[in-house]
């Protein structure tokens, strides 16, 4: 009765009547009964929202061998919304289910077991629940999984399935499936490179993944599908960079500032490196730096300029370190300090910048002139003074 009235089977729908004849249902114990109460308590639906009372039921039902009612409770349990978390029941959870063949409990398992939540940090055990999920048909599992043997240099076996299990789902249509298999053929993974190949499923995998838009519009910007296919390219950038994708926020603006593929507009070069830099693009910041401190179709702004070198090199960013020894030793933004400026020629001097040691010896020679000069004038003042000559 509570499925009848669930999906309007037959009689008008109700939320509430259904929830009503679940609890009903439960109370004698009838195990999806106790489920789909509990899961109505944890969300409010047609009853008072009660979490507690919820994932009693949950356990109940999940104790009881319901693996979907096990497979909510780790996500309960993995939440913040209503208590704190508990990584360790959620992972028992989870255990739970992935062995009674939920494969996105396997998958969630696989996750805990990689960043170390609740569970020792085990790659392997990672790795063996994403295959889990994978095996199940799960593709968001099989991605982790890729993306774990290629972060590890897994086996060549593990490699080889893999491309086998994205070049099946990406024939069958999957988009993402396909961006994989392209990322396989491009890099040789589980099989020899093969770039025309693996360019036709970039192109299929571009209609619909944002990733693949940018890989694709790379492969044509380096030559690698043809020659003199700029223009397709940058377009291509473009698209991803639209969408929101970082990375391609980074090289549209390069491309529009240099000009490749098309018009050259500065303008909205600095908006491309802005928005990647808000979002923590550390080259992004650099150039934006860059753009900022004159030479540019855009209005120099050297005190802007000097905040973003200063994000970027505290990243690490090699250049930009370079850039805060320059504005800081040369008063560049209205503002000199010689000893920050000197650090900063340091830090890049120990990433190899070989103008940053042309400048630090630059800046010892001057202070050492200084020094010196500052010498004679105390030695002539001890002449001079009156009081000194009178002492």
């Amino acid at each position: 009765m509570g499925i009848i009235y669930e999906r309007g089977a037959g009689v008008p729908q109700d939320i509430a009547l259904a929830t009503t004849y679940y609890g009903k249902a439960a109370e004698h114990n009838i195990r999806s009964g106790q489920a789909r109460y509990g899961l109505a308590l944890v969300e409010g639906r047609g009853i008072g929202r009660d979490p507690v009372r919820g994932e009693t039921w949950l356990r109940k039902a999940a104790l009881a061998g319901d693996f979907e009612a096990a497979a909510l409770l780790g996500d309960i349990h993995a939440r913040t919304d209503d208590m704190v978390p508990n990584y360790l029941e959620s992972a028992n959870w989870y255990r739970l289910a992935a062995e009674g063949g939920r494969a996105g409990a396997a998958r969630a398992l696989g996750m805990l077991y990689l960043t170390g939540s609740g569970v020792e940090r085990n790659a392997e055990q990672a790795a063996h629940w994403f295959r889990v999920a994978s095996e199940h048909g799960d593709a968001a599992g099989t991605a982790d999984l890729a993306n774990l043997i290629l972060l590890k240099g897994g086996l060549e076996t593990d490699r080889l399935a893999m491309r086998e299990q994205y070049e099946k789902a990406a024939r069958s249509g999957d988009l993402v499936a396909a961006f994989n298999f392209g990322v396989c053929l491009a890099e040789g993974v589980g099989a020899e490179r093969d770039e025309e190949q693996a360019a036709i499923w970039m192109r299929k995998a571009a209609e619909g993944v944002v990733n693949a838009q940018y890989w694709y519009g790379r492969m044509l910007l380096e030559g690698r599908v043809g020659a003199d296919r700029d223009e397709e390219g940058r377009d291509w950038i473009r698209k991803a960079a639209e969408a929101g994708m970082v990375d391609a926020e980074l090289l549209y603006g390069q491309l529009l500032l240099s000009g490749r593929g098309g018009l050259r507009n500065h303008t909205e070069a600095a908006r491309m490196f802005e928005q990647a830099a808000a979002r923590g693009n550390v080259p992004a910041m650099f150039a934006l730096g860059a753009m900022l401190g004159g030479g540019h179709d855009i209005p120099e702004n050297r005190e802007r300029a000097s905040e973003w070198f200063g994000r970027a090199a505290s990243h690490g960013h090699a250049a930009a370190q370079l850039m805060m020894g320059r504005y800081l030793t040369r008063g560049l933004a209205g503002h000199t300090d010689i000893e920050a400026g000197r650090r900063w020629y340091q830090k890049a001097e120990a990433q190899g910048i070989a103008q940053a040691s042309v400048e630090l010896s630059q800046l010892s020679r001057n202070s050492a002139s200084a020094g010196e000069n500052e010498q004679e004038k105390s030695a002539e003042s001890v002449v001079t003074s009156p009081e000194r000559v009178i002492g």
